[in-house]
């Protein structure tokens, strides 16, 4: 109850400062409620992302859990070149709730974490415009999304749907055809325990984007994250390109990047990030009632076969290509995609997916929410969703949603049991409000 007291207090204290400065307040938020089942998943990972047993390690069962992200926030512009934003969040698994007498929940152990019955400060920034050289700075709490958030987002996609926001300062400049946004970000921070080694993490940036060509977006980018400094330290850099935009029906999108880089002071030796990345869809939307489009995709984040090199790492993407795979950080894949989506009525949207995963290197380990997957083929799997959106109301949206996943080779081939492959399906259902 007293943290709920804390966010009320602080709403409070915001909308009464300096009435004389004060020009508008706007308060809004979010209600978001899914509820998931997973038929045929596995039930543990692989402990040692290194073992030399190829098998998944676990048994196929049924998941099914409901999870709700409510929001409230405060927007306030006290001047024509100041403003101001905060936002409170709580994301929780219905029934996964704590109190002092219920020890051994999967919650932080001061329930700082962000499910269960807290309240979090999900955005809490200033908004300086004109701050410096044309720059408007955001100072504080910020949720970040570049370009598609095909490697910089909020991380709000399908399930699981906490929201990413980053600590520190971004700087925007609008030209005439151009924008540029440099950022500085904390993404871990140890110097307040004095008893912690330094491994502090920052993350760096520039994403510039041009605009001056009609119907088109060109955007280039530098992202650096650098994470320790007295033991195992990370240097990594990411270049990429990013071109989207439409050609009368035809729309497409496709980025590149490339990273390099260093892990030094591990053991067993010091790791070089050698990967690239591409991820491209071009679709075409007929002219008709329905505006029915059909799309191509094509996405391969590279591994690698030396034991001295990391393949392309996802950083905070926001793209998933699967609702069993990844959860935005599946690498070292190749993915074919294709779909169809109209919307039937005014109302009524649906989609149908077609996708297609293949490891880049045989041999070494990829991501996924089934398990660390090992072995000498390459096919995952293929994997069939369709969707329904339904606006309720102007606020109020419905979705629901059905996908499984075709197992391939190598992950039949990593099964404990010959017997325990099953296909795995997932289904939802999902309300969203936001006013």
């Amino acid at each position: 109850m007293r943290k709920y007291l804390t966010a009320a207090m602080a709403i409070a204290l915001m909308s009464g400062v300096s009435y004389a400065d004060l020009q508008n307040v706007e308060i809004g938020g979010e209600v978001r409620i899914r509820g998931n089942s997973y038929w045929d998943v596995y039930s543990h990972v692989r402990d040692d992302h290194n073992n030399d047993d190829d098998n998944l390690n676990g048994e196929q069962e049924h998941n099914q859990f409901t999870e709700q992200r409510s929001v409230v926030s405060v927007d306030a512009d006290f001047s024509e070149d100041v403003s101001a934003r905060i936002a409170f969040s709580n994301y929780k698994i219905w029934g996964d709730t704590w109190n002092q007498f219920n020890e051994g929940t999967e919650l932080d152990d001061d329930n700082s974490g962000p499910r269960g019955n807290t309240v979090s400060l999900n955005e809490a920034y200033i908004k300086l415009g004109d701050a410096i050289a044309g720059f408007d700075l955001t100072i504080g709490r910020q949720e970040v999304e570049l370009g598609s958030e095909f490697l910089v987002g909020n991380e709000n996609t399908s399930s699981n749907f906490i929201h990413r926001a980053f600590d520190g300062i971004r700087a925007d400049y609008a030209g005439d055809n151009y924008t540029v946004t440099l950022f500085d970000f904390k993404a871990w921070e140890t110097d307040y325990d004095e008893s912690s080694k330094n491994d502090d993490a920052d993350f760096r940036g520039i994403y510039v984007s041009y605009t001056g060509i009609e119907n088109h977006t060109i955007d280039g980018y530098v992202l650096q994250y650098h994470e320790g400094e007295d033991d195992e330290k990370k240097d990594q850099l990411t270049i990429g390109a990013r071109a989207a935009g439409t050609f009368g029906n035809f729309d497409y999108e496709l980025e590149v990047a490339t990273q390099t880089g260093d892990v030094e002071n591990v053991p067993g030796g010091d790791l070089d990030y050698e990967g690239d990345a591409i991820n491209a869809e071009l679709g075409y939307t007929f002219d008709s009632n329905m505006q029915p489009r059909v799309f191509l995709g094509y996405a391969s984040f590279s591994g690698t076969d030396e034991s001295d090199e990391i393949g392309f790492q996802r950083l905070y993407s926001d793209w998933e290509y699967s609702e069993f795979l990844g959860d935005g950080n599946m690498s070292n894949v190749t993915i074919l995609r294709a779909g169809v989506s109209a919307n039937v009525s005014e109302k009524i949207g649906l989609g149908l997916t077609v996708a297609s995963f293949e490891l880049d290197e045989e041999g070494m380990s990829t991501y996924n929410s089934l398990a660390y997957v090992t072995g000498d083929d390459d096919d995952l799997g293929t994997e069939v969703g369709v969707y329904m959106t339904y606006q309720y109301s102007e606020d109020v949206a419905i979705e629901v949603g059905a996908a499984q996943l075709m197992f391939g080779d190598a992950i039949e081939d990593a099964n404990v049991d010959e017997d325990d492959d099953d296909d795995p399906l997932y289904v939802y259902a999902e309300i969203s409000l936001s006013f």
